[in-house]
């Protein structure tokens, strides 16, 4: 896809330079921008397509949800801060990640990396549907129709608006949210694991410490769904 013209704002000028150098390994980043705080930024976003915003929380003149809640059409934002209370506000604003500092090169990279396929998704502008019926699922992508047994399905990943189907033979788009995908699914067969997954039980082989193991993949968990994650694996050893 092209560049992806994106911002920092961090009213801290070492965490500013941190994020800066760790975006100049992915050659997609077009940085428009580094600044202190949102007041800075208001002619750049107001005059230039910014697709990516990387922001602070706790700043001074207008925090980062205020700022994000300004705006009329925002852009993709990743939350970096050092306070993980803010975490459920941040989503409440359409977050689409929040990291904790100092943020790791990891785990910002799966953050980037998701936010290059969401908006490689959009570009495409394609129409993604799903309709369920039965043990089946029909997925429009575009102008194909495809039929998928509920069985071949080993998890969905949320993308935003969006939810990723994974079986063994491919992976498919569809344009619902996960939380929309997961009540349509057979409720005996599937299980939320995280707030952007939820898996097939029969897929579970065991959990180790905050990750779920199936074949030959490891799945975060969340905290609030570690309880019934347990309830499933009881009951596939009985």
């Amino acid at each position: 896809m092209a560049n992806i013209n994106s911002i920092i704002i961090d009213d801290n000028e070492l965490d500013r330079i941190a994020i800066e150098s760790y975006l100049e390994k992915y050659s997609f980043i077009r940085l428009l921008g580094s600044f202190a705080n949102p007041i800075e930024c208001l002619e750049l976003i107001q005059n230039a397509d910014i697709q990516l915003a990387f922001l602070d929380i706790d700043m001074p003149y207008l925090n980062g949800l205020e700022f994000l809640n300004s705006l009329k059409n925002p852009p993709l934002c990743i939350f970096i801060t050092s306070y993980a209370e803010y975490a459920l506000e941040s989503y409440e604003s359409h977050a689409f990640d929040f990291l904790l500092k100092p943020a790791k090169a990891d785990r910002l990279e799966r953050a980037v990396l998701r936010a290059r396929e969401y908006l490689d998704i959009q570009n495409k502008a394609k129409l993604y549907d799903v309709q369920f019926v039965g043990d089946y699922l029909t997925i429009k992508e575009s102008y194909n129709l495809i039929q998928l047994k509920v069985s071949d399905i080993i998890y969905l990943e949320a993308l935003k608006d969006y939810t990723k189907v994974i079986t063994r033979a491919k992976t498919y788009l569809t344009l619902c949210s996960l939380k929309n995908f997961f009540e349509k699914l057979p409720g005996d067969r599937f299980l939320r694991i995280h707030r952007s997954f939820a898996v097939a039980i029969n897929q579970i082989r065991k959990m180790e410490q905050n990750e779920l193991l199936l074949d030959n993949l490891r799945l975060p968990v969340g905290k609030t769904f570690r309880s019934e994650i347990n309830k499933a694996l009881l009951n596939n050893i009985q």
